[in-house]
C-alpha cells in the first residue's frame, strides 16, 4: 500500500512553477503564489467574490429570467450584457465597494480595475447564456447553464514506477455550453498567472479528475482580472493529453522532492524560468539562504533528473489523441446505501416512498421506489433539479413511472464498458438479420430485428461526445459477425470520413464508402431501383416478402443495409434535401418485405433536419444524450425529453415499437473483421 500524502491542486501548479517553491511550501509553509509586478494591494480575492456573487444573483433575481425570455433570435449579446452589468452593479457590487471602502479607502483604484474585468466576465456569460437560450427556455437557461459552485474533485494517479498518488481539489465553477455540448471548468484569478503552462496544469487536474468522476469530456476555462482582463480556455483533447503526458511524472518527481533532505544530495532544482519567477517568488531569501549549500553541486546533476519545462505553447503542440473508455473492472457500488440516501432526500421534502430494490447497470443505478398512499407521482418527477443539487450529480437524475413503482437513474461513479467481444461472437446465422442495440439493466443484449415492422428502418441521433460514432461501429460489427457477404450486403454513407475508415476494404461492401452527396443520392436512387427490381421478382415467383422467395431459390438475395451516418451535413441544399427525402420516404414505406433497411444517424436532429417526412419513414429509434430537450423529443416523440439528460459515451434510450429502453451501447475494440466460408 501506498504511504505517499495527499496532494492538492496548487501544488501541483506550484512544483510546476518551481520545484524549491513547492519544497519550502510544504516543508515549512509560507505563501507559494508568485505575484506579478504591479499588484495592487488592498483586494484580496475580490475578484473571485464578485465572480460567484454574480452566479449567485443571476440565479436568484427574475429581472435576469425575464431578460431572456425573448425568442433566442431576438437577444443580442450586448443588450443582455449592459443589462445584466447594470442589474449587477446595483444589487451587488455597489454594496461591496461601499463595505469594502470603509474598510480601506486605499483600495478604490483597485476595485476599479476589478469592475473592468468584471465587465469582460459578464459579457463572457451573456454570450454563453444567449447561446444557450436557443436550447432551452428561459426559466432554465440560468440553472442549466451555471450548473455548480466549488465543486470537490479527488483521482488516485498511477505513476510511472508503479505507486499510487492521490490528488484532490475545489474549482470555483461548472458551466454548460450547449451549442459545444460540453461542460467547463471554471477558475477565477485576481492576477494574471506569469506561467501559463503551470495554469493549464492545474485546469488540466480539475477537468481530468471531474470527467473520472461524471464520465464525460471536461473543458476548462481560467478568467483573470489584473493587469487586464484575460481568457485563458483550454479544450478536453489538450487537457486529457497533458494529464497522460505530463502530469504522472510530475507527481512522481513531487514525491521525490518531498521525501528530501538536506543531508542528501539532488535536491529539488531551481525553476527553469528564473528571469520570469525568481523576482517576484514571495520566498526568495528563503530559497537563496536554504539551498545555498547545494546550488553549486547538485544544479549539473539535476538537469538529468529534472527535465527543463515547456511554456504553455510547447505542452500545447504535444498534446492530441482521442479519448478510449477503461476497460477495468470497478468495484460494483452498494446500491442499497445509495437508495437508502435517495429515499431519505425524498422524505426531507416531505414526499413518503418505499423503497422496493434497486438494479445497477453499465452506467447508471436505477432504484425502484413506491409512493405512500396519496402521493402524486407527478411530486417525484417534479424532483429532478432538487436530487441533482442534493445528490451532488452533474446531470438530473431520469425519473419515470412504471408498472406499480417509480424508476429513478442515478449515474454510477465509475462507468463500466460493455465490450463488443463480450457479447458478440463470430457465428453465421440464417436467420433475419439482428443488430446489438445495447445492454439492459440485467446484463443482456438487447438486439433489434430488421424484418421486424417496428425495427425495419432507424433514426439514431445523439450529440458530440454521445458514442454515436461508436454505436454505428458496434451495430456494423454485429451484422458482420453473423452473416457473410453473400447473405449481406453493407452501403455506407460517411460525409465526415472518419467513422468507418477500417471498413472500406471490406467484402460486404455494396459499392465504396459513400463521401460526396451526389454520390449519395446516387446510392439511395440504386436502391430504390433494386427494391422495385426484388419486387417483381418476388411477383413472378409468388412470394409476398424476401424470407419466403430465398426459401424457393437457389441463389438467394442478399439483405442490403445502408447506414448513413451524418445526414444533416447535406440538408442544407434544397435539390440535395428534396431527393435524399423522396427516395428515404419511398424505401421506408416499402423495402421492408425486399429485404433493405435504412439506418439514418446525425447529431444535429433538429426539426430542419429531421422532417416530419424522415421521422415517419424510421419507425426504429436510438437516442444517445441529445444538446437539448427539443432534439430529444424529435428522435423519440414529442413527449419524450428524457435524451437530453443521458450520460453519453454510449448510454442511450431505444424505441422499438411503444416500449423505451434505457441502455448501454456496445464498446467495438479495433479488431480484425470476421471471415466467413
Amino acid at each position: 500500500m501506498d504511504n505517499h500524502a495527499s496532494f492538492n491542486v496548487t501544488d501541483v501548479r506550484v512544483a510546476f512553477e518551481c520545484p524549491r517553491l513547492f519544497y519550502l511550501g510544504n516543508r515549512f509553509g509560507g505563501r507559494t503564489m508568485f505575484v506579478p509586478p504591479g499588484r495592487v494591494a488592498g483586494i484580496g480575492n475580490a475578484f473571485h467574490v464578485l465572480s460567484k456573487k454574480f452566479v449567485h444573483t443571476a440565479r436568484q433575481e427574475s429581472r435576469f429570467r425575464t431578460l431572456l425570455e425573448p425568442p433566442s433570435e431576438q437577444l443580442t449579446v450586448e443588450e443582455v450584457a449592459t443589462q445584466m452589468k447594470a442589474w449587477f452593479y446595483e444589487l451587488a457590487f455597489f454594496p461591496y465597494l461601499q463595505e469594502t471602502l470603509q474598510k480601506n479607502p486605499d483600495s478604490a483604484e483597485a476595485l476599479y480595475q476589478v469592475w473592468q474585468g468584471l465587465i469582460g466576465l459578464i459579457r463572457r456569460w451573456a454570450k454563453l447564456l444567449v447561446g444557450n437560450r436557443r436550447y432551452c427556455p428561459a426559466e432554465e437557461v440560468i440553472p442549466k447553464t451555471f450548473i455548480d459552485e466549488e465543486m470537490s474533485v479527488k483521482h488516485n494517479f498511477s505513476l510511472p514506477n508503479g505507486e499510487q498518488q492521490l490528488v484532490s481539489g475545489k474549482f470555483d465553477s461548472l458551466v454548460y455550453d450547449f451549442e459545444r455540448q460540453r461542460l467547463c471548468v471554471v477558475e477565477y484569478k485576481t492576477y494574471n498567472s506569469p506561467d501559463k503552462s503551470a495554469q493549464l496544469a492545474q485546469v488540466a487536474l480539475y477537468g481530468y479528475m471531474l470527467r473520472e468522476k461524471i464520465g464525460v469530456p471536461i473543458n476548462s476555462a481560467v478568467y483573470s482580472v489584473l493587469p487586464d482582463w484575460q481568457e485563458l480556455t483550454f479544450t478536453w483533447d489538450e487537457l486529457e493529453a497533458t494529464v497522460h503526458q505530463l502530469l504522472p511524472q510530475k507527481l512522481q518527481q513531487m514525491q521525490q522532492w518531498v521525501a528530501w533532505e538536506e543531508s542528501q544530495p539532488h535536491p529539488p532544482p531551481p525553476t527553469t524560468q528564473p528571469e520570469l519567477l525568481c523576482e517576484i517568488c514571495p520566498q526568495y531569501n528563503k530559497c537563496q539562504s536554504f539551498f545555498e549549500v547545494t546550488n553549486s553541486s547538485s544544479h549539473s546533476d539535476n538537469s538529468q533528473v529534472s527535465p527543463q519545462k515547456p511554456d504553455a505553447d510547447a505542452i500545447i503542440s504535444q498534446l492530441g489523441g482521442a479519448n478510449t473508455p477503461s476497460h477495468g473492472s470497478p468495484q460494483k457500488p452498494d446500491a442499497d446505501a445509495i437508495a437508502s440516501q435517495l429515499a431519505e432526500t425524498f422524505q426531507s421534502f416531505g414526499i413518503g416512498v418505499d423503497y422496493l430494490g434497486a438494479a445497477v447497470g453499465s452506467a447508471f443505478i436505477r432504484v425502484k421506489l413506491k409512493p405512500h398512499l396519496g402521493v402524486k407521482v407527478s411530486s417525484l418527477l417534479n424532483r429532478a433539479a432538487d436530487l441533482q443539487v442534493q445528490l451532488g450529480i452533474v446531470t438530473p437524475p431520469l425519473i419515470a413511472p412504471q408498472p406499480g413503482y417509480v424508476s429513478v437513474d442515478l449515474p454510477r461513479d465509475e462507468r463500466q464498458v460493455a465490450r463488443f467481444s463480450d457479447y458478440v461472437q463470430p457465428q453465421e446465422e440464417d436467420g433475419p438479420a439482428r443488430i446489438a442495440i445495447g445492454v439492459d439493466l440485467e446484463g443482456k443484449l438487447v438486439e433489434a430485428d430488421l424484418s421486424d415492422s417496428n425495427t425495419c428502418h432507424f433514426l439514431v441521433g445523439g450529440t458530440t461526445g454521445s458514442g454515436k460514432s461508436e454505436f454505428l461501429r458496434s451495430l456494423l460489427l454485429s451484422l458482420l459477425y453473423r452473416h457473410s457477404p453473400q447473405q449481406l450486403q453493407i452501403a455506407l454513407v460517411d460525409p465526415k470520413r472518419v467513422t468507418f475508415p477500417e471498413f472500406e476494404q471490406m467484402p460486404w461492401l455494396l459499392s465504396p464508402v459513400v463521401k460526396e452527396s451526389d454520390r449519395a443520392i446516387a446510392l439511395m436512387e440504386d436502391l430504390v431501383a433494386e427494391m422495385e427490381r426484388r419486387y417483381q421478382l418476388f411477383e413472378a415467383a409468388g412470394c409476398p416478402h424476401i424470407e419466403a422467395y430465398n426459401q424457393q431459390q437457389s441463389s438467394p438475395l442478399p439483405r442490403l443495409i445502408c447506414i448513413f451516418d451524418e445526414y444533416a451535413d447535406w440538408m442544407a441544399e434544397k435539390d440535395i434535401r428534396n431527393a435524399l427525402e423522396l427516395n428515404i420516404k419511398r424505401l421506408g414505406a416499402m423495402a421492408r418485405a425486399a429485404g433493405i433497411h435504412l439506418i439514418i444517424a446525425t447529431q444535429r436532429p433538429e426539426a430542419k433536419v429531421v422532417t416530419p417526412i424522415i421521422r415517419s419513414n424510421l419507425p426504429g429509434r436510438v437516442a444517445l444524450r441529445t444538446a437539448s430537450e427539443a432534439d430529444s423529443a424529435i428522435i423519440l416523440g414529442s413527449k419524450q425529453t428524457e435524451a437530453a439528460y443521458l450520460l453519453g459515451k454510449g448510454d442511450l434510450l431505444y424505441l422499438g415499437g411503444a416500449q423505451l429502453q434505457r441502455l448501454q451501447s456496445l464498446f467495438a475494440e479495433m479488431m480484425q473483421l470476421p471471415t466467413h466460408s
